[in-house]
C-alpha cells in the first residue's frame, strides 16, 4: 500500500466517522479514562489557568509536550487532532497575511507565538481530557459536583449527537448520489463534478434537520415515559447514579504528579 492510499483510507468518510464514534462513546481503556472524572475536571480546570503564568516559550513548549504525551496516552482522534493544528497554522497565516500589509509580519508571529501556544495547550488538555470521558462518565462528573442533571443531560445529548449527526448526512448524501445522475462529462478541472457534490450536499442538509429534530422528540417521549423528570429532584436517583464514584490513591497521585511536573519544568527552564 502506498502512502498515498493509506492517506486515502485515513481520510475516508467511514474511517472519520468511526473516529468520531470511538471518541463519543468512550475511550476505554486509556489512561485518563480510568480515573475519577471529578479529578480529571479539577485537572482541566487548572490546566486552563496554568499556561497563562508563564511567557517563556521553552516552558510553554514543555508544557505542550507534556500534555501532548496525556493526549497521546489518551488515544485522542486523529481528525480532532488534525482540525486543531489546520486552525492553529491558518491563525498564523491569516495574521501573517494580514501584517503584510501594515507592518513586519514575521515580528507578528513572534509576538504571536506564546499566546498561541498557550491556547494550543488548552486545546489538548481539553482533547485529552473529554476524549477519556464519554458522555455517561462527563455527566456523572458534572452531576456529583452539583450541576442540575438538565443541564448535563443537554451536555451529554449534544455530545452523542454529533456522529449521529455526521452518519446521518452521509446516508442522506448517498441516497442523493443514487437517486440522481453525475455530469456526464466532468469539464475543466472536474468543476461540473464538484458543483454537482456541492448541489448534493446542500440538498442534503435540511432533510438532516428534519430527521433529527424528529429523532430528538422521540428520544424526549421515550425519556418521559421512564420517569426522567421525577428522577430530577430524586435524592434516590441521584445516590443510585454516583454510588461507586470515589476517589482513589491514583487519582490524588496523577494530580499531585501532573502539578510536580509544572513545578519541575518552571524551576529547570
Amino acid at each position: 500500500m502506498t502512502y498515498l492510499d493509506g492517506l486515502r483510507d485515513a481520510t475516508s468518510v467511514d474511517a472519520i466517522k468511526n473516529d468520531l464514534l470511538k471518541t463519543a462513546y468512550e475511550n476505554e481503556g486509556s489512561f485518563l479514562h480510568r480515573l475519577d472524572p471529578r479529578v480529571l475536571l479539577l485537572w482541566y480546570v487548572v490546566f486552563l489557568f496554568v499556561p497563562w503564568l508563564f511567557y517563556d516559550v521553552g516552558v510553554l513548549l514543555a508544557l505542550l509536550a507534556f500534555v501532548s504525551l496525556l493526549a497521546y496516552a489518551s488515544r485522542v482522534s486523529l481528525v480532532l487532532v488534525a482540525l486543531m493544528a489546520f486552525t492553529v497554522a491558518s491563525t498564523l497565516a491569516s495574521y501573517a497575511v494580514v501584517t503584510a500589509f501594515t507592518g513586519d509580519p514575521l515580528a507578528a508571529i513572534r509576538a504571536l507565538i506564546p499566546f498561541t501556544l498557550k491556547l494550543t495547550i488548552i486545546s489538548v488538555s481539553s482533547l485529552a481530557v473529554f476524549s477519556s470521558m464519554g458522555p455517561k462518565t462527563l455527566a456523572r462528573g458534572l452531576r456529583s459536583l452539583g450541576i442540575p442533571r438538565q443541564f448535563t443531560f443537554l451536555i451529554t445529548y449534544g455530545y452523542r449527537m454529533l456522529p449521529v449527526l455526521f452518519e446521518e448526512y452521509h446516508d442522506l448524501v448517498n441516497a442523493y448520489r443514487l437517486r440522481s445522475a453525475a455530469p456526464e462529462s466532468p469539464g475543466r478541472f472536474r468543476w461540473r463534478h464538484y458543483a454537482y457534490l456541492l448541489k448534493t450536499s446542500m440538498r442534503a442538509f435540511y432533510p438532516m434537520i428534519f430527521n433529527v429534530a424528529k429523532r430528538s422528540r422521540v428520544t424526549v417521549e421515550a425519556m418521559e415515559t421512564r420517569g426522567f423528570s421525577h428522577s430530577l429532584h430524586d435524592e434516590a436517583s441521584k445516590e443510585l447514579q454516583l454510588a461507586d464514584m470515589r476517589v482513589r490513591p491514583r487519582d490524588v497521585g496523577f494530580f499531585a504528579g501532573s502539578l510536580a511536573v509544572v513545578a519541575v519544568i518552571a524551576i529547570a527552564l
